[in-house]
């Protein structure tokens, strides 16, 4: 897998590099140090995946990402510091196709086969994602009894599931007449700040589920 890295901090781009390293079938195709150059480079080396980080100079992570996605398409990751804080422009950035996101792993850990984990674990399901193919779902029985449980639309979503889940439940009306359930993989580190994005793309209101409520 070709990958590019955008990342303006020397010991970020190191620390991407080492964990990198650790996976023989990844390739580093180019590094760009702004989102600008990130555009220019995505367009004439279109990597498999990209390495995008938020806070740049001349050209922030979220414009890059959306300029990328409009004129040269290809998978791409939020990898930044303390996902958690930034979290509004993470899921800006999934908005405009994005596909996952995760902390940038660090130097200081000792053991850098655990620092690198969550970064590659990543890499490795989109890799499956870019490799697989969709199989046709198998056909369900007719219903033979008529409901009488609450309407309940149930919703699965992984990677790149934001951005669908903005754009399937931002069509929506308010009056929508069923609870909706959305199951998204996600990091707990920013469940909340994606329940509060979606909230603010939707005519129905949108929050993180309870235990134990029911529709």
């Amino acid at each position: 897998m070709r990958i590019g890295i955008v990342n303006d901090s020397a010991l970020a781009v190191t620390a991407l590099r080492r964990a990198l390293a650790l996976d023989a079938t990844l390739e580093i195709a180019w590094i760009a140090g702004d989102g600008e150059e990130a555009v220019r480079m995505a367009a004439t080396q279109t990597p498999d995946l990209i390495l995008m980080d938020l806070l740049m100079p001349v050209m922030d992570g979220v414009e890059a990402t959306r300029r990328i996605m409009a004129e040269s398409p290809c998978a791409i990751v939020v990898v930044t510091m303390d996902l958690g804080r930034n979290a509004n422009q993470v899921f800006d950035a999934m908005g405009h196709g994005a596909i996952d996101a995760v902390d940038t792993p660090t130097l200081t850990d000792s053991d850098t086969k655990l620092a690198a984990g969550p970064l590659l674990r990543k890499i490795r399901n989109i890799a499956r994602l870019l490799g697989g193919r969709a199989q046709a779902p198998h056909p369900l029985a007719a219903a033979t009894k008529t409901p009488t449980a609450p309407r309940l639309v149930a919703i699965g979503a992984s990677a790149g599931g934001p951005a669908a889940l903005a754009t399937l439940l931002g069509a929506l009306p308010a009056d929508f007449g069923a609870a909706v359930v959305a199951v998204q993989h996600v990091d707990e580190a920013f469940a909340q700040g994606m329940a509060e994005w979606l909230d603010a793309q939707c005519q129905l209101p949108v929050r993180l589920a309870r235990a134990g409520e029911v529709p």
